[in-house]
């Protein structure tokens, strides 16, 4: 891995309260969100190209918000948040893409950990969305990622990868392709059974490995899963204990 040698670029302005880290590797991007943003006079910009960049940003600096793209070098969106949520869940984070999947292309999506600005991203919308994110007190923090929330999203960009999923004492596997849910492993289960243990788990830890060659053991869309699986939790709390 060839890490970029630049420095992330900071707007220099002291008295500046609030700090938004903006992830994004195209540099004409970079100066049209920069320009969304300067209407929010009580924040500053650092600008990083990459996941990796951003990570480092992160180690030394106070952040308020993040905005990241998902498709950057080095590391890319997905990564990057699945890092975010597990050693900074406390920090809110939008979500920029061009995936033509996404319901409403005319406003921000709220996905409860996730926000989706979908693009072209609106000027206006960023700076609101940057405000009331920065703005949000939850109850408690959030400890990782809602795994649905995450495979809807690689669902609208059609990834492909692996996902090893952790949740206490817990791990499976889940196998993307397209975008589509191909296989799950846990323990001794395979296929639907596995998958539908997996998507119960609250807020697991979500690392990306390296994706191989899997035979096809699950055939329905993600939607209708997640759909059964939030059934079954449902059917499981209501069961009475014995």
């Amino acid at each position: 891995m060839t890490l970029s040698t630049e420095m992330p670029l900071v707007t220099n302005t002291p008295d500046k309260s609030r700090i938004v880290l903006l992830v994004e590797d195209d540099r004409a991007t970079q100066s049209l969100l920069q320009a969304g943003l300067r209407e929010l006079s009580e924040y500053q910009v650092i600008i990083a190209d990459n996941g990796v960049e951003a990570l480092e940003v992160l180690k030394k600096q106070i952040v308020n918000v993040i905005v990241t793209d998902l498709n950057m070098p080095v590391m890319n969106g997905f990564e990057l948040i699945s890092i975010i949520y597990d050693l900074y869940p406390h920090i809110p984070v939008l979500v920029m893409t061009g995936s033509a999947k996404i319901p409403n292309q005319n406003a921000p999506l709220s996905m409860r950990v996730l926000r989706i600005l979908p693009k072209p991203i609106k000027l206006s919308a960023l700076a609101e969305q940057v405000k009331e994110a920065a703005e949000y007190k939850p109850d408690r923090i959030v400890q990782g990622i809602p795994l649905n929330d995450f495979l809807q999203l690689m669902e609208w960009e059609l990834k492909t990868c692996a996902l090893a999923v952790e949740s206490e004492e817990n791990m499976g596997m889940l196998y993307i392709q397209n975008g589509a849910l191909l296989h799950a492993s846990f323990k001794e289960f395979e296929g639907l059974d596995a998958a539908y243990k997996i998507l119960n788990w609250a807020c697991p830890r979500i690392q990306f490995k390296n994706a191989c060659l899997m035979v096809r053991t699950i055939n329905i869309p993600l939607t209708e899963l997640l759909l059964n699986a939030a059934k079954r939790k449902d059917s499981e709390n209501d069961a009475p204990s014995g």
